[in-house]
């Protein structure tokens, strides 16, 4: 089921950001700096 929900994520995001170019980029615009500061404290916390 995982896997599943997983694939139809990405097909939906595809589509969407296909459709909606504009909107999708101001999303990844808003979204990206989170994530960059999310997955660098995983990986110090890893680390250290």
């Amino acid at each position: 089921m995982g896997k599943i929900s997983l694939i139809m994520g990405i097909v939906i995001g595809i589509v969407f950001s296909v459709a909606f170019p504009e909107v999708a980029q101001s999303i990844n615009d808003f979204l990206m700096p989170t994530i960059i500061s999310i997955t660098d404290q995983l990986f110090n916390w890893i680390i250290q």
